[in-house]
């Protein structure tokens, strides 16, 4: 048994704070840029992810998602291929979150 992944942090986020009621810790951006289109603000919200990815450290990231989805992909790209990401999708049909290990 690796005694180091037993002790890891798991650290459960959201993506936009005050978007949607989640059971997290934390929230990745707590607002979005106003000026421009959405497709302009990809590299900003990837930039900010980066800089949130990197402020962590190696922890396990449980991410809710909720919507948002150029939000979600400028994350991912910002994550990469790198271990410990789950997602977590709301299922309207049983109220609950279903779990996807990333990649």
């Amino acid at each position: 048994m690796n005694w180091f992944n037993v002790l890891k942090k798991v650290l459960k986020v959201g993506l936009i704070k005050g978007r949607h009621e989640m059971p997290v810790d934390e929230y990745i951006f707590d607002t979005l840029p106003m000026e421009g289109s959405l497709a302009d603000k990809i590299p900003q919200l990837k930039e900010k992810a980066q800089e949130w990815i990197i402020s962590k450290g190696d922890v396990e990231i449980e991410l809710y998602v909720t919507g948002m989805t150029p939000v979600l992909t400028a994350f991912l790209r910002a994550w990469g291929n790198k271990k410990g990401l789950t997602l977590l999708h709301f299922d309207l049909s049983t109220k609950d979150y279903w779990r996807e290990e990333w990649p």
